[in-house]
C-alpha cells in the first residue's frame, strides 16, 4: 500500500532549530531562474553534493546577502593548487561566519574586483567551467563555526513541488542474499539491511531525471528505527558526512547509488515496515510491507 501525504512535522524541526540560529532567516536566490538541478546530498559517485546545482541557462548570478570578498578565481587564470571542480568561483564571508560559493560561473564573467559586496551585486554569470555538465550555478552555504555545509533550501525561497517523491523498489540484505520486500513475501530471519531505490523528481523535464531527497524515516513493527536528514555535511579531513550522525558516502548510499534506509533485526513471524520519504517542501511518499520472516 501507497500513502502520500504532504506534511511530515519531524523531519521538518531539525531545519527550523538551524535557520533559528544563523543571522539570517531567509536568503534570495542567487539566479531569476530557477530550475534544481542536483540537490543538496546527493551522490556524486565520489562524493556528496556539497550544494545545489541550478540551471535555467546563462544569466546573472548576485550575493545573496552584504558581505565582504573572502576569495575569487578565474577558471585557467594560474596553475595552482586552486579546486578545479569549482571552476571560475568566488566565496563571500557574511555575518555570523557563513560564508556563500558561488561556482562554475563563466569564465572571465566574474566582475570588477572589490572588497565588499550588496545584496543583490552580480557576481558573474552561470556557466559551464570546472566539473560541470551543462550550464548552471553551484551554490553552497557554509558555517565555519561548525565546520559544516548547510542545505541551502533550509533559508531560500520555496519552489513549488507538483510531483511526489517515488520509492521505485525496495530490498531487503541478509549475508549473500538480497530479497525484493512485497506484501506477503518471505524473508530470511536476521539483521537485515534495507535497500531502497528512491529519489525526487526534476519538475521541468519528460524524462526521469532523479534528484536527491531531504528525508528518509524507517520503521518496523510500529518502532521507528532509522532516520535519515539531508540538512548538513560536516567537514572533517578533508572529507564529508552527513547529518549529526557523521554517515560516510558509503553509509548513505551504495556503490549503485541506492540508498541505504538502515538495518533491522527480523525475527520469525509476522512483520511489518513502512519507509517514508520526502522532498523538502513537504510532499512525502509512504509504502508499508506486510511479510514473513522465515526461521
Amino acid at each position: 500500500m501507497t500513502v502520500m501525504r504532504t506534511a511530515f512535522l519531524m523531519f521538518a524541526v531539525p531545519v527550523l532549530l538551524l535557520a533559528a540560529a544563523l543571522p539570517v532567516r531567509a536568503l534570495d536566490w542567487p539566479v531569476q531562474k530557477r530550475i534544481i538541478i542536483g540537490t543538496f546530498g546527493q551522490d556524486r559517485g565520489n562524493r556528496f553534493l556539497d550544494g545545489l546545482d541550478i540551471g535555467g541557462g546563462e544569466q546573472e548570478v548576485r550575493a545573496v546577502l552584504p558581505g565582504e570578498l573572502a576569495f575569487r578565481y578565474d577558471e585557467n587564470e594560474d596553475y595552482t593548487s586552486m579546486p578545479r571542480g569549482l571552476g571560475s568561483f568566488i566565496v563571500l564571508q557574511h555575518d555570523g561566519r557563513i560564508e556563500t560559493i558561488a561556482g562554475t560561473l563563466k569564465k572571465g564573467s566574474l566582475g570588477p574586483l572589490k572588497t565588499k559586496y550588496a545584496a543583490g551585486d552580480v557576481l558573474g554569470t552561470s556557466g559551464d567551467t570546472g566539473y560541470s555538465d551543462g550550464t548552471h550555478v553551484h551554490f553552497s552555504l557554509y558555517d565555519e563555526e561548525t565546520a559544516s555545509f548547510l542545505n541551502p533550501l533550509s533559508l531560500l525561497p520555496q519552489v513549488a513541488s507538483t510531483q511526489q517523491p517515488v520509492i521505485k523498489r525496495v530490498l531487503v540484505s541478509i549475508g549473500d542474499t538480497t530479497v525484493t520486500l512485497e506484501n506477503g513475501a518471505k524473508v530470511p530471519h536476521g539483521r537485515a539491511e534495507v535497500i531502497a531505490e528512491a529519489y525526487d523528481f526534476r519538475q521541468d523535464v519528460k524524462f526521469l531525471w532523479p534528484l536527491g531527497l531531504y528525508g528518509v524515516r524507517m520503521s518496523l513493527d510500529g518502532k521507528e528505527v532509522s532516520r535519515i536528514l539531508f540538512d548538513s555535511l560536516q567537514e572533517a579531513d578533508g572529507r564529508l558526512s552527513l547529518g549529526s550522525g557523521k554517515l560516510p558516502l558509503g553509509s548513505v548510499y551504495t556503490t549503485e547509488g541506492l540508498l541505504r534506509c538502515g538495518t533491522v533485526e527480523l525475527r520469525a513471524g509476522s512483520s511489518h515496515l513502512i519507509l517514508s520519504v520526502r522532498d523538502y517542501y513537504g510532499s512525502e511518499t509512504t509504502k508499508e510491507f506486510s511479510f514473513t520472516v522465515r526461521e
